[in-house]
């Protein structure tokens, strides 16, 4: 297994995101306010929990993988108010429930945050093949969706932070991302696993958005 390899499972998961049913409703123009808040409040805690497991993968990192090490606490850095987005998207649509950040995840969430935590304790380089997942995703999907909704709800670029913030973001993300990886000794072994951890998260990551739309 190869860097090739790896780079054509995580262009299929990006691939397959695209048929998850929010996306479907905004290609179809039937996206609702209410499937709208549903997607924030399903990516709240993905998005409060991430930085917390670069840190984790940074904390688990061999010593002769220093330039990761240094990448994913700069990461975390970067993306450690990236909730607030979240938090100002739902306010600025009117969201009136209770704080997310004192709710409980939804399962799909849930499990799409366990495995990052499993991914940055036992193989911190899985851990960034995630990250080229969702980085790779938002730079495909996020403006291009994020204007179709704004134009559909009637919504402003402050009701959209967090994905119109991702759409201009990851894409210099996904090539840093990459430029990180070519720098690592990477074994066969390696490969495999970063393969597999990228395929989990496309799945996970879709199933995140499936539960979220009515």
């Amino acid at each position: 297994m190869n860097l090739q390899q790896f780079k054509k499972t995580v262009d299929q998961a990006v691939e397959n995101f695209e048929q998850n049913s929010v996306l479907k409703k905004l290609k179809d123009k039937i996206i609702t306010l209410k499937d709208y808040e549903n997607v924030l409040l399903a990516i709240f805690h993905q998005t409060f929990e991430g930085p917390s497991t670069f840190a984790m993968a940074a904390a688990h990192c061999d010593p002769k993988n220093h330039e990761l090490k240094s990448y994913l606490m700069k990461h975390a850095d970067e993306e450690k108010d990236h909730w607030k987005w979240v938090i100002s998207d739902l306010k600025n649509i009117g969201y009136t429930g209770p704080d997310p950040s004192l709710e409980c995840a939804p399962t799909a969430t849930q499990a799409y945050v366990a495995f990052n935590v499993y991914a940055a304790q036992r193989h911190p380089l899985s851990r960034l093949a995630i990250a080229i997942v969702l980085e790779s995703i938002g730079a495909s999907f996020g403006k291009k969706y994020a204007t179709a909704l704004c134009e559909q709800l009637n919504l402003k670029p402050n009701q959209a932070v967090f994905f119109f913030g991702h759409g201009d973001t990851d894409v210099g993300h996904t090539q840093d991302l990459y430029d990180v990886l070519e720098k690592q000794h990477l074994t066969e072994a390696d490969y495999k696993k970063m393969i597999h951890a990228a395929k989990v998260a496309g799945e996970l990551y879709a199933a995140l958005y499936e539960g979220a739309v009515c």
